[in-house]
């Protein structure tokens, strides 16, 4: 298996050596433009059979490329053709471009002989002169052949996105067929904004709603996203969760409300809003967005309901029981709480089967846990231990003992209570010690975790399967195929009871909150390179656990190691757009600085300065990064201080005092040689290349970014990488070069799409838009400008502003655009593009 590292595209490029050695370096960079991988034989480059070595090329290639001269290319011995014609022929399932130069008065005849035999209707070649109207023609084809392909389904294949994902559920959803017709009709009303399912707690209403929008997300352009509420405990978080879910970037100058209604606005999609019932208060939220994003549909899971004028509850009732108690085939058919108990025990004891025996003690069971689905799994799971009959023996103690809890909850959230009781008492000590210390997970854990945490006597697959095979924890499967688990609320909160009576609550936050630490530490050489989306990821899924993490060392009193776990995990917080939530991390650690050293007095200083520039507060990131500056400048630590210098020189020149902005960048990138701080080095030169240009130093601008550029793509800095291409841009349209802008645009956009940063695309799809629109199809270009439009939110442009200025339109203007293309027109190619979605959108910007 021949494969790249980071799996993109590969594209075979076949041809003759010597004689097209510069046509062959005109094709790579054709290639390398379009973020693809050139993969390309050379003979005797590696120690096997060279048609070993070119199948293998081929065979993991999805394009192929073809460059044709004069010569027919060496056949070995026993071989009837050259190797390049057997290459041309291995890649006849993929899709091929061919390229012929012309002139060609020598070109061996057994070349021309295999040209003239291709079919015409299968592929068919252009001809060149030159190696730049090579590389032109290759770059656009390949533009083209993607964009082409993206486009051939009527309903093209989008990425899953990350943020929002329906949760996957392993087993099937039982007796909800009346429940999803219904709110098949109410969900696709146009008429009914919100729907809210309510019903007391192991209802079955999380599993519902999503089984609901999974039927129903292609009724819906954009699709179904998902947000769990659970984590939020206050209601001035909602706006914070919600953004959070989605993958909307938020700043702090803004409410994040507001940037979800925004990125909302344009949005046909299915919301689906889980746990509301703590966060009462905050309903006239769920209101305001569904009025400034009319095409958006909630639907939403509250033991109450939200009390909005138009909310449509839906009441979740539970299961029903059987009409018939004497035929097991009458019971199971009648009733859904004895099909969801005899599925279950199947999947514990794969032998169990409903007998006329055990018929009465299933239905007792059911009875006695009033068709509560989760009770009722909980009880089945036990039939590998137990028969039906001694599960109503155990049930009926476990219920008996409900004097013992509290008297407040209603009945049905009592018998829940005692049957998570009675399945945990079964657990042996070992088992139910693991259990306990499992609930310090916010939103779930890894086998890694896992282990550092519950310290478990015994292997930690081992007691994890009986927490599974009692269905207590859950276990799912993470995108890239990796295990994960975790546990219903409604289970978690009673661990979290058990963990806070015993003795290990302390060491298992400390646990908990030293392990993240770690993955932080670990994660942090990665986060920025090119090859660090899925570190960035990884983070993602934990994010709840980190906040958790950073909310204890500040607890404990030990800001500092808070401090270096958000240092380590900066790129996240920030590329992430979770600024607002790390803003208020920081400010806690902050309020305690007279618990931290030099060192994180400095840094905390520098981050919580940052934070104010992307917010809009000018004057707090004037006072907090000057103080920072004196600080870190005083301690020798040359590394900090570099980044304090580019950040408070970025900052100065966004002020206009580009005199003093250029010292400080120009000493940072000094100190960013020294300390090997390469991605700092290319901001600085980045930052550099603007103030030139600002100052018409045009050489020196030019000079400048080919530096950041040149450190960005050595060290394979991602970030930095979309900042330099940004900025070569702005220096190319400066010089009234848009096609170089362009190129340079396009190179952005991959980056972007690729890190999932919005901020960015809107941005750069505006600028490829505004070229577009000087000469360009005028149509497509507002179809660009309408996708632009789609992924801009106010953090959006905030964040944006604190890493490059925006762009100089000089193409037309809305109005002249739609004078030239007509109303009907311009607003039918404006929707069009907000309807693309990021893929679409980068992929129709590649293409021209």
């Amino acid at each position: 298996m021949i494969l790249t590292p980071d799996q993109r595209v590969r594209v075979f490029v076949s041809s003759t050596l010597d004689e097209l050695a510069a046509e062959r370096v005109a094709v790579r960079a054709a290639v390398d433009r379009m973020r693809l991988v050139a993969v390309m034989f050379e003979q005797g480059a590696r120690p096997h059979p060279p048609r070993e070595v070119y199948r293998a090329y081929v065979e993991q290639s999805q394009i192929f490329v073809g460059v044709y001269g004069e010569r027919y290319g060496w056949i070995a011995p026993g071989e009837r053709i050259s190797g390049l014609e057997d290459e041309l022929a291995l890649a006849e399932a993929m899709p091929r471009l061919l390229y012929v130069k012309e002139p060609a008065e020598h070109r061996d005849p057994r070349l021309a002989a295999m040209l003239a035999a291709l079919p015409p209707d299968a592929v068919s070649y252009r001809r060149f002169r030159t190696a730049d109207d090579l590389r032109e023609k290759v770059e656009h084809d390949l533009a083209r052949l993607l964009s082409q392909r993206f486009e051939r389904a009527a309903n093209p294949p989008v990425t899953e996105p990350f943020a929002g994902r329906l949760p996957a559920f392993r087993t099937r959803l039982v007796g909800r067929d009346d429940d999803l017709a219904a709110l098949d009709a109410l969900v696709t009303d146009e008429t009914v904004p919100l729907v809210t399912l309510t019903g007391s707690g192991g209802i079955g209403k999380t599993r519902l709603a999503v089984a609901a929008a999974e039927r129903l997300a292609d009724r819906f352009r954009d699709g179904a996203r998902f947000v769990d509420l659970s984590a939020a405990r206050s209601p001035d978080l909602v706006g914070e969760a919600l953004a959070r879910g989605l993958g909307v970037r938020t700043s702090g100058g803004t409410p994040a409300i507001t940037d979800v209604a925004s990125w909302l606005r344009t949005k046909h999609l299915l919301l689906v809003i889980d746990n509301f019932e703590q966060l009462a208060e905050a309903a006239p939220l769920i209101a305001e967005i569904l009025r400034l994003a009319p095409t958006v549909t909630a639907l939403v899971t509250s033991r109450s309901s939200l009390r909005l004028a138009e909310e449509r509850v839906y009441p979740v009732h539970p299961l029903s029981g059987p009409t018939d108690v004497t035929d097991p085939a009458a019971a199971l058919a009648g009733s859904a709480a004895v099909r969801l108990f005899v599925e279950t025990a199947r999947a514990s004891a794969p032998g169990f089967e409903l007998t006329p025996a055990n018929l009465g003690a299933v239905v007792e069971i059911s009875r006695r846990l009033a068709g509560l689905p989760l009770a009722i799994v909980l009880a089945a799971a036990k039939v590998r231990v137990l028969s039906p009959a001694a599960i109503v023996e155990h049930l009926g103690d476990a219920l008996g003992l409900l004097t013992g809890g509290p008297r407040d909850l209603p009945d049905r959230q009592r018998t829940l209570r005692a049957t998570i009781t009675w399945s945990y008492h079964l657990l042996r000590a070992d088992e139910r010690a693991m259990f306990d210390r499992l609930a310090v997970f916010a939103g779930g854990w890894d086998l890694e975790a896992a282990e550092a945490v519950a310290h478990p006597d015994g292997d930690v697959l081992d007691l994890l399967e009986a927490l599974i095979e009692s269905t207590l924890v859950r276990r799912d499967t993470t995108p890239d195929g990796q295990p994960r688990f975790s546990m219903l609320d409604t289970i978690r909160d009673y661990a979290l009871e058990r963990l806070r009576a015993g003795t290990d609550w302390t060491a298992a936050h400390q646990a908990h909150a030293e392990h993240f630490l770690r993955l932080g530490r670990e994660a942090q050489a990665y986060l920025n390179r090119a090859d660090g989306t899925g570190w960035l990821h990884r983070l993602e899924r934990e994010h709840d656990n980190l906040d958790g993490a950073v909310d204890w060392f500040v607890d404990q009193g030990d800001p500092g190691t808070s401090l270096h776990l958000l240092w380590d995990t900066w790129t996240f917080w920030w590329r992430r757009g979770h600024i607002d939530e790390a803003g208020r991390h920081l400010r806690r650690i902050l309020d305690r600085q007279h618990l931290l050293s030099q060192w994180g007095l400095g840094r905390v200083l520098l981050a919580v300065g940052g934070t104010a520039i992307v917010s809009g507060q000018p004057d707090v990131a004037q006072e907090l990064l000057s103080r920072a500056l004196a600080v870190v400048r005083a301690s020798g630590d040359d590394a900090t201080l570099a980044v304090v210098l580019g950040t408070y020189g970025q900052f100065l020149a966004q002020c206009g005092e580009w005199e003093r902005a250029r010292r400080y960048l120009t000493e940072a990138g000094e100190l960013s040689i020294t300390s090997g701080e390469e991605w700092q080095n290319s901001l600085v030169h980045s930052r550099l290349a603007l103030i030139a240009l600002h100052a018409g130093e045009v050489a020196e601008a030019w000079d400048k970014v080919r530096v950041a550029l040149d450190l960005a793509s050595r060290g394979q800095q991602q970030f930095t990488a979309l900042i330099a291409h940004y900025t070569w841009a702005l220096c190319a349209n400066a010089a009234d070069d848009p096609a170089d802008a362009r190129r340079h645009l396009v190179d952005a956009l991959a980056l972007a799409a690729d890190a999932g940063d919005e901020a960015a695309l809107s941005t750069f799809l505006a600028a490829v838009a505004d070229i577009d629109s000087r000469d360009g199809d005028l149509t497509a270009a507002v179809r660009l400008a309408g996708a632009a439009q789609a992924l801009r939110t106010p953090s959006n442009e905030m964040w944006m502003r604190a890493f490059a200025p925006p762009w100089p339109p000089m193409g037309l203007d809305p109005a002249a655009a739609r004078a030239a293309l007509g109303e009907a027109r311009y607003a039918a190619a404006w929707r069009d593009g907000e309807a693309l979605g990021v893929e679409r959108a980068v992929a129709s910007a590649a293409s021209r």
